[in-house]
């Protein structure tokens, strides 16, 4: 083993990337399900650094075993790439089952390549040289590839349509998403030409290794910068809300709350406004923005949206407004816009109202 200047970079690369995974994995400050994400796709992102220490340090020489460790994760980046950004900017975020579907690829993957790895190490070496085994290799990284662009799109769309992010930390995250995005389509395009036999067109050098080794260290602590103002930000938005409002105004605001949504249905008014609800309640519209903050850890509108789509999802599936249509029945629960309707629902519900519908008639009949 040689440790030269790209080995010493390549290892710095990977550091930083463990470190600051373990980092936001433990941190309980902030959205917990985006620290969840991010630490584990800097976690797994970065041992395409690892690969490239391997090579020019020579270990991988050494132990052969070693050419198939850093394949072992590359149906996981799209998405908790997806599912980081989806929980930074929806502040109603939460886990569904349904999104657990998206993910399979990814245990399967790992099964797979821990397999491998339970070889011998000459009869990995013989497979990793086989002409079939080459060819599936590549066949499954450019798969891992396009699936990871599709969720990097998925990923830019949600901030474009995000009203949880200032137009400063929008611009930030799209930035970063933009690098992911060319990343992936670099090494879709790369194994596209692999499984096309044109492989030869392009050197797959360690230097080339290296220097997106090098571009993956400034994405990492671009991603982990902002990452950590935002959990800064929600924190102290968090502690001033606790700090404001005493237990008892807390508990009776909040039941008070509760029963203008449950008993009058104030959200079904397409037109209500916050200082509406603070009115109602004889207290301020700050108190109100941070009770709702506090005790819900969504924003006003989200909160309200929450509960129109309970009432959608339980009208398109009764049968005394089966003459309605979907975006009639949004309308009478309070939404004023089919955009804003749509995008909400498959916000909460992981689906669009038209394929909730179909689901359900399905699971009745």
């Amino acid at each position: 083993m040689s440790l030269n200047l790209l080995a010493v970079a390549d290892l710095l690369s990977f550091s930083q990337g463990l470190l600051l995974g373990i980092l936001f994995l433990s941190n309980s400050k902030g959205t917990r399900h985006a620290n969840i994400f991010l630490g584990l796709f800097l976690l797994l992102f970065n041992f395409g650094s690892l690969h490239s220490f391997f090579l020019n340090s020579g270990l991988i020489y050494q132990h052969k075993w070693l050419l198939g460790f850093p394949s072992l994760f590359l149906f996981w980046f799209g998405p908790l790439l997806y599912f980081y950004t989806k929980s930074v900017a929806t502040s109603s975020f939460t886990w569904k089952r349904s999104y657990n579907w998206w993910f399979i690829p990814a245990a399967a993957e790992l099964l797979a390549n821990f397999t491998l790895l339970s070889l011998g190490t000459e009869q990995l070496f013989k497979l990793v040289y086989n002409e079939y085994f080459i060819w599936g290799s590549a066949l499954h990284s450019f798969s891992a590839s396009l699936f990871s662009i599709y969720f990097t799109f998925c990923s830019l769309r949600i901030i474009k349509a995000s009203a949880g992010l200032s137009v400063l930390k929008q611009k930030w995250l799209k930035y970063i998403l933009y690098y992911f995005m060319g990343r992936f389509t670099f090494w879709s395009l790369y194994f596209a030409l692999v499984l096309a036999q044109a492989y030869q067109a392009i050197q797959y050098t360690p230097e080339i290794i290296s220097f997106f080794a090098l571009m993956d260290f400034i994405a990492v602590f671009a991603i982990s910068i902002f990452s950590f103002k935002h959990m800064h930000e929600v924190h102290t938005t968090q502690k001033e809300a606790a700090y404001t409002l005493s237990p008892e105004q807390e508990t009776l605001y909040f039941n008070n709350l509760l029963l203008l949504m449950k008993q009058e249905r104030l959200y079904r008014k397409s037109d209500l406004k916050l200082n509406e609800v603070a009115s109602l309640l004889q207290t301020n519209v700050k108190y109100v923005s941070q009770l709702i903050k506090l005790r819900t850890g969504n924003s006003f509108t989200s909160f309200i949206n929450t509960y129109r789509v309970e009432e959608v999802k339980s009208r398109i599936i009764d049968e005394q407004f089966r003459h309605l249509t979907i975006i009639a029945i949004a309308e009478e629960c309070g939404f004023n816009s089919k955009a804003t309707f749509n995008r909400v629902f498959k916000e909460l519900e992981g689906m669009s109202p038209k394929a909730y519908r179909e689901q359900h008639m399905k699971q009745v009949y």
